[in-house]
């Protein structure tokens, strides 16, 4: 077990029902050319039913630095809480359970919080397949890339929630991530990790939040996100989730009518770019049909969803 004095990081992988996957991204974190007692490893178990405890226990038994912790609420926030109270690290790293890292990841991160000492850093993801992707999904759409420069971030930009650290007194002094929002269970949310973001830039505006392109995570495709329709509520769940982060107050809510009004417009719009994707859309920028939906007519979803909060909310108040 790694003294606690000496450790720089703890990592925490948040699984639920996905034991083989996490189990790649567990063995991908115990390879590190970092020495195992300088960072360890929490498993969060969010009331999975596959086996994953058994796995884990497994590869503690090989790796000391794994422990394992289990969380009955439902959640992908609540599961993040409670890694960081369970950790013992200077930083807390979350990477998801269908990612893999590569072998200098922590190295590259310990490098920054060396040099940089940032409140929150990350860096980018890029895809990786299990199953063959279709003609028309580009690797752009299951990438996040802020570009090959190191540096902090401005107020427009977020780090993705796959590939973050943050400082642990900090994730203390805020209470962690906002549970009205993110991923429960099987059912999409987004947004938590941009909440904790917003918060720090309002509440600490001294602190720094940090992107290093060298940090990288390889995030896996998962053959239902190369789906059209799995995309299309992806839009809207990401729209309605931006509105919940951003407006999370009755106050800064637009009257119900105007909303109305708005919804229309953006119902018709996302007609007219169905109707006018199939005649006369850029061939040449857009090969396939579903390229022109997935980058101009879905737009007009998370326009819908964003709305859809807005209306929801007030009739909730």
């Amino acid at each position: 077990m790694p003294q606690v004095e000496s450790l720089l990081t703890s990592v925490v992988l948040c699984t639920y029902n996905r034991c083989d996957l996490m189990t790649a991204a567990l063995r991908s974190l115990c390879e590190q050319t970092l020495a195992p007692a300088s960072y360890e490893v929490i498993v969060v178990d969010n009331n999975s039913t596959d086996g994953t405890r058994q796995h884990v226990a497994d590869i503690v038994r090989q790796h000391p630095h794994v422990r394992y912790c289990f969380e009955a609420q439902q959640g992908l926030s609540h599961s993040r809480n409670t890694g960081f109270q369970a950790a013992r690290g200077l930083y807390v790293a979350y990477i998801d359970d269908d990612c893999t890292v590569p072998h200098e990841w922590l190295d590259i991160a310990h490098q920054v919080i060396v040099r940089v000492a940032p409140a929150i850093f990350g860096g980018p993801y890029r895809p990786f397949y299990h199953s063959l992707k279709p003609r028309w999904y580009l690797d752009r759409y299951g990438t996040y890339d802020d570009g090959s420069i190191s540096g902090v971030l401005n107020e427009d930009h977020y780090l993705s929630g796959t590939n973050l650290f943050i400082r642990r007194s900090l994730l203390e002094q805020l209470g962690g991530f906002n549970t009205a929002v993110g991923m429960t269970g099987t059912r999409l949310g987004y947004g938590e990790e941009t909440s904790l973001q917003r918060r720090v830039r309002q509440e600490h505006p001294n602190e720094l939040i940090y992107y290093e392109p060298r940090l990288t995570v390889s995030h896996l495709v998962r053959p239902e996100k190369m789906r059209l329709i799995w995309c299309a509520k992806q839009m809207f769940v990401s729209g309605r989730d931006w509105q919940r982060v951003v407006y999370d107050t009755t106050t800064e809510r637009i009257h119900a009518i105007l909303s109305c009004l708005r919804a229309v417009r953006a119902l018709l719009k996302l007609i007219k770019g169905v109707l006018l994707g199939y005649l006369t859309r850029d061939r040449l920028r857009y090969p396939y049909i579903e390229n022109y939906l997935y980058e101009v007519v879905f737009v007009h979803l998370q326009t819908l969803g964003s709305i859809y909060e807005q209306v929801t909310h007030r009739a909730k108040h």
